[in-house]
Formats: structure tokens, sequence, C-alpha cells
């Protein structure tokens, strides 16, 4: 049977099939349509001989190309199908890209998956000059969902076809994604792609490709708790994007500046970067980076890491409402930005006093972390995890916590973990008596002539004064706070950072200088009632009563030690176990009444 394959009989042939109810309109596209019963389909479609068919797919890719011009990204996955079956190779690749590109955006990761898979399935086929950019695209998609190996496994391939072709853009390009996939896993690794991305970047003599790579590199001594060497490196690509007016370049850089001065302890810098980020993100349209400086900024509502720095006012409540961007970052598919934010989101709650659900944000971090082999949010979340026990005194579980946590991030080479871990894991060895592997794991994490710049090294220094402390030695204590606030940033007159104020205060008073000691810790009861920080209020006013006590001030002693136990059984109560709960009240009671 000879059949007739113009486009100008397609309606009137569709019109009598319809008529004789063989076929029907699918019901979200006018344009498509349906079999009434598979078995027609089947016989139809068998009936034609291969030359046939193939001529039919590609009238049916044309006409819609033609008739439908508008419509072609939205087509696209049926264009690339249609164009694939009448063997047009080279046309189903254009539009296997095209929809592939067009789930990335949506955000549609396995959509992606799928359709960048087809695209090079035809690319090896035709050995086609995109392949490297393909298998580089399907990497990142891949990236994204937590799935290391197989991103890994794409961008290495990306890379050794650019060096086959002699494609120095394409090689720049697969040594930073490279670097980027390895973060999670292995610092020394992402430092070295990153070297040689650089070498490549300064060689090419392109600013933007330059300043694209200093971002990176800069990123990365963030992570290493380098944070002033990387601002040095975000600056430099800020002013080389604004020359350029790159606002994309722009954008990334402010929001790489954020997390830059977030572990470089300057909270104030931090927000600001971070709003201009977002704002310049909202106007390009990015909703995944928009969602992403957002997760960032919750930083600055978690002060269990930054608890001796000069902070803005802190909202109440906040985190209530910041949840949404955690169900976001679930909606996208990103496991990686699903776990930070939990994490963030956690320290947040705990700063806050709401402790079990604290907790239990970041086990699901932990989780989430754990199943993509994310080991830097593993870490992370790991650690706080562990202070979150240790501020409700249950140090027993919290040691576990911590030294996992550090042995993890010493694993990953992150400094930044390393110190902040260091300090928290000591902290709570010395409230468990441990004075000398708590000064083996201070000496290791940072040598006692270093400054107190970033957030990870001024832990290890408040964890420092805690261990004079509790050795009775107030001078080496009151050393150790000088620190703190020589290299503190953003200190007025009128800066009262309360954790920083306690430690002094009870240097203070083992000194016997009580007069000193007493406005100290009613200016830290002040601002950490201000700021919805009751882990430090209902500790202020503990160490208030004491000194009061010291004092023969019994009524007023009373009063402070009063207020200190009505804060701790608030913060008890919202603890789900009951032996937590126990455990909280009655050792809160021995550093409140003294015993």
């Amino acid at each position: 049977m000879a059949y007739d394959f113009r486009a100008a009989t397609l309606p009137n042939a569709l019109n009598q099939i319809l008529f004789a109810q063989l076929i029907r309109h699918a019901d979200e596209d006018a344009d498509a349509f349906w079999f009434k019963h598979a078995l027609v389909q089947d016989t139809a479609y068998a009936s034609l001989l291969r030359h046939d068919r193939k001529r039919l797919h590609r009238l049916v890719a044309e006409t819609l190309e033609q008739t439908t011009p508008e419509r072609r990204d939205e087509l696209a996955p049926r264009l690339a199908e249609h164009f694939d079956e009448a063997g047009e190779t080279q046309r189903a690749l254009f539009y296997f890209q095209r929809a592939a590109e067009n789930a990335a955006a949506r955000y549609a990761n396995q959509e992606a998956l799928d359709f960048y898979t087809r695209a090079l399935d035809a690319a090896e086929e035709l050995q086609a000059d995109t392949r490297d950019s393909l298998y580089r695209a399907r990497g990142m998609v891949y990236e994204r969902i937590g799935e290391f190996e197989h991103a890994r496994a794409d961008l290495e391939t990306a890379r050794r076809i650019a060096q086959e072709t002699g494609d120095a853009h394409a090689e720049w390009q697969s040594l930073l994604d490279l670097g980027y996939a390895w973060a999670s896993r292995d610092y020394a690794r992402t430092g070295e792609y990153y070297e040689k991305a650089l070498e490549l970047a300064r060689a090419s003599g392109d600013d933007a490709r330059l300043a694209h790579t200093l971002n990176r590199v800069g990123n990365w001594h963030v992570n290493n708790d380098e944070p002033q060497r990387a601002v040095s490196y975000h600056t430099e690509a800020l002013r080389m994007f604004e020359a350029q007016e790159n606002a994309r370049g722009i954008a990334e850089t402010r929001d790489l500046l954020s997390m830059a001065n977030w572990l470089g302890a300057d909270y104030l810098a931090a927000e600001e970067h971070a709003n201009a980020a977002r704002a310049q993100f909202e106007a390009l349209g990015d909703s995944l980076a928009v969602v992403n400086i957002q997760a960032i900024g919750d930083l600055k509502y978690g002060l269990l890491q930054g608890d001796t720095i000069v902070t803005a006012p802190r909202p109440q409540n906040v985190q209530h409402g910041d949840t949404a961007i955690l169900e976001r970052l679930q909606q996208l598919g990103w496991r990686a930005g699903e776990a930070f934010s939990s994490m963030v989101l956690g320290e947040g709650f705990a700063t806050a006093g709401e402790y079990a659900r604290g907790l239990e944000l970041e086990r699901a971090a932990m989780a989430t972390a754990r199943e993509i082999n994310h080991r830097q949010w593993l870490a992370g979340a790991t650690m706080l995890h562990g202070e979150i026990l240790a501020r409700v005194l249950n140090f027993e579980t919290a040691l576990l916590s911590l030294e996992n946590a550090l042995t993890l991030a010493r694993e990953l080479g992150s400094m930044h973990w390393t110190r902040t871990g260091s300090g928290f894991f000591a902290a709570a060895l010395i409230a468990q008596n441990d004075f000398t592997r708590a000064t083996e794991i201070l000496d290791t994490a940072l040598p006692s002539d270093a400054r107190a710049l970033s957030v990870g090294q001024r832990q290890v220094w408040a964890a420092r004064a805690e261990l004079a402390l509790a050795q009775h030695d107030a001078a080496r204590a009151l050393h150790a706070l000088t620190q703190l606030m020589r290299d503190a940033a953003n200190v007025t007159a009128t800066t009262v950072i309360p954790r920083v104020w306690i430690l002094r205060a009870r240097a203070l008073a083992l000194q016997n200088d009580l007069q000193a000691a007493e406005p100290l810790l009613r200016a830290a009861h002040l601002e950490a009632h201000n700021t919805h920080q009751p882990g430090w209020e209902w500790r202020s006013a503990a160490y208030l009563a004491q000194v009061y006590r010291a004092q023969g001030r019994d009524a007023d002693a009373e009063r402070e030690a009063n207020a200190a136990q009505n804060i701790v059984k608030t913060l008890a109560d919202n603890l789900n176990d009951l032996t937590a709960r126990e455990t909280f009240v009655t050792r809160a009671r021995e550093i409140i009444w003294g015993a």
C-alpha cells in the first residue's frame, strides 16, 4: 500500500481518523492525539514499513516545527523523539539538548538527566563538538541531586574530551566543576583542581574567566579557615565583574562575599552582601540562587558557632517562617541545599532555645548528607547536633557526636569545621574535667600565638578561656578574652557579646573583683534577653546569683537564681526525652546554686 505523507494531507487525514473514532484529542494538548485502544496503535504502527515509519515521523516533526515555531521549547521532547525515530540524528540531538536544558532550568532533574542521556547517545554517534558540554551539563545535574560518582565520571569525561580537542575554555570549565563537586568530599583535591583552573584562566587573558576562577579559589580559602584571604580574591573578582557590568557575576560574587564574611566573623558585612546578592538574583529571575542566599542568610540567626562575635539585632521566632526555604529546596530536588538549610535552621532553633526542633533538624541534615555522601554538611550537622546536646548539658552523648564530627572534618580537610569543632569538643571535655585532652585538642587546632579572626579561631580561643577558668587561672582566661576582643569586628562602645561578657565576669570573680563582674553579667543578661538567646540568659543570671552570694546579698542572689531556674524549666519543657529534661534541670541547678 502507498501512503501519502505530504504535510498538506495531514489535517484531513487526522479528521477522518477522528471521525472513525480511532483516536481522540489528548486532554492536555489540542495538538496531540491518543489512540483509543493500544491494540489499534500497535496494529497501525506495525502495518508500516520501516521506511514509511521514518517518513511519517519526519513529517510529524517538520509539521510541528513549521506550524508552531513559537512552541519549539515546549515541544522539544516530542520533536526530538520524532526526529530520532526518523533517523535524523543531528536534528534529534538539537532538540534532546534543548529539552534537557529546559528541564534542568525547571529543576526537573530526572527529566533533564533522561534527555541529556538521549542527547549524548546522539552526540556520541555523530562525534559532535558538543559532547564535552553535554557531559558537563549532565554531570552538574547529577551533582545537584547528590549523585557524586555519576557527576565525577561525567565531569572527568568532559575534561578528557576538552584536552583531546585542545579546547582550553572547556577544560577550564571542567576543572572548576570538578573542584566544586569534590568540595563536599576532599578539600585537598578541590584545591588541586582550582589551582589548575587558575593557571588556565590567567593564561587565557579573559577577565570574566579569571574572575569566576578567583571566586572559586576564594571560596576554597573560606572553607580552609582563611576568610580574610578569601575576601581579597572575591573583592578582586567583584572589581572585574563591575568593570564588565556583568550582573550575574556581581551577584555570585556578593553571594560568596557574604559566606566569606559569615565565617570571617563579620556578620554585619556578611548581611550587607547577602541582601545585595538576593536583590540582584531576584532581578535576574534566578529562583534557586535566591533560595540559596536566603538559606545562607539564616546563618545570622544561628549563634552556636557565632556566639563570640558582634551580631545585628536578632528577631524572635524567625526560623518558623524560614522553614519555607527548606521546603522550597526539597521541591527543587537540591539535596545538598536541603542538607545545608536543615543544618542552618537547626542551629537557629537551638539558639532560640528550641532544642528539640534543633536536634530534629540536625538529624535530618545528617541523614540527607549521609544519603548523598556530602561529607562537608555531614561534618557540620554532626558537630552542631553535638553542640546542641552540650547546651542542654548532656555532655556524655555530646562528646560522641563532637568527636565523630571532628574526625569527619579532619578527613575532609576543612579547617573551618576542624577549628570550630575543636572549640566545641574541648568545651565539652572541660565540662567533664578532662583538661589534658582539651588542651591537646586546642593546641592541635590552633597555635597559642595565632589570632582570633574567624569563627573557628574564635571558638578555639573561647574554649581556651573556659579551660583557664576551670583550672582557676584567671590571668590566662583574661588573656584569651583580650585576644578575642582585639580581633573582633564591629566593636563599639555599646557592644555586648553575652558569652564573652560572662567569661570575663567569671575571670574577674575568680580574682575576687566582684564589683567589676556584676555589671558585665547584668549587661550579658540584658543582651541575651533582647537577642532571644535564652541559653546565655539563664547562665548570666546563674553567675550573677553566685556573685551576689559572694557579696552577702542573699535576697538578690535568690532572685537571680530563681529567674535562671525558671528559664531552664521552660527550656527543659521543650525537650522530648524525659531523661534529657531531668539531666538538664539537675545539672543547671548545680550551676545556678553553686553546688
